[in-house]
């Protein structure tokens, strides 16, 4: 059977003149019957995605969730998605807050674990089917004593309380 190449020669006629450009136009075909070759599994949804925000320190944070994760050499795929997170320290109440999106699991299929400085996030489905995994750390100092979970359709609610931070004492330093 003769195997049909689309797009042989199609970057061809762009780039005649320069010799230079005739291994880019190899290389791009290539790449494009790679890609347009690949046989399609139908299975579980492939879900990445990032969330981008500045930090109260003026620093950008940069969050990724899903259940690929991009690398040089293409997709890896797992079987335990990383949930969408978003914490927020309340200091009128004085309090740290987490939302943790995972649809499809029940509560009585979420385990969670708290230190002073982490949060860690485990569930599964009933079915087995979907996996969620998230270690929150660097987390402002709590109390995980005091650790409140709601879960209402789909999204977790966590509220931790702020521990006082230890007021550093100074000493008096005398210039000469």
């Amino acid at each position: 059977m003769v195997r049909r190449r689309p797009f042989r020669g199609f970057f061809r006629d762009w780039f005649e003149d320069f010799d230079i450009f005739d291994e880019m136009d190899r290389m791009m075909e290539d790449m494009m019957e790679r890609m347009w070759s690949r046989t399609v599994e139908w299975g579980e949804p492939i879900v990445y995605g990032f969330s981008m925000e500045i930090g109260p320190d003026g620093v950008p944070r940069v969050q990724h969730f899903g259940n690929v994760r991009p690398t040089g050499r293409g997709i890896v795929e797992s079987g335990v998605r990383e949930p969408f997170t978003s914490t927020m320290v309340d200091e009128n109440e004085n309090v740290l807050k987490v939302t943790v999106e995972m649809p499809g699991v029940s509560k009585e299929n979420i385990s969670l674990s708290a230190t002073e400085n982490s949060l860690t996030i485990e569930a599964k489905s009933d079915d087995g089917k979907r996996k969620y995994y998230k270690e929150l750390t660097d987390l402002p100092t709590v109390d995980p004593d005091s650790a409140e979970a709601v879960y209402n359709n789909g999204v977790l609610d966590v509220t931790l309380k702020l521990r006082e931070a230890p007021k550093e004492k100074g000493k008096s330093i005398q210039i000469k």
